[in-house]
């Protein structure tokens, strides 16, 4: 194992497929004894294949706080992105426009 170690470029994420797993199903197996509908937020993974995990294990979807991040993971093919900060910037709304012409389930909370 030190050998491989040794090779990895730095920084480099290494996940224990057990503890993720176990986690992913805890947290959905909690939300569905609650009765609610869970929607992790990926900030602490921003990765598209551990928000499809989720998604297998039963989340309602994903949620984001940009739009960057969302265009990201419907590339990827995930699907239900809520975007939880308010688009406003001009650039940001025309991206927006794009995304939802291509991305299932694309939800983005609004402010007046």
């Amino acid at each position: 194992m030190k050998d491989l170690y040794s090779s990895l470029d730095t920084p480099s994420l290494l996940v224990d497929r057990t503890i993720l797993l176990r986690n992913i199903t805890g947290m959905q197996d909690l939300a569905d004894r609650a009765g609610v509908a869970l929607r992790p937020h990926t900030k602490t993974h921003r990765t598209p294949a551990i928000a499809a995990m989720q998604v297998k294990a039963g989340a309602k979807g994903i949620t984001v706080a940009k739009i960057g991040e969302a265009e990201a993971l419907a590339e990827d093919g995930v699907t239900g992105i809520l975007i939880t900060s308010p688009v406003a910037a001009p650039g940001a709304i025309v991206r927006l426009a794009q995304l939802a012409g291509s991305a299932i389930g694309l939800m983005a909370t609004l402010d007046d």
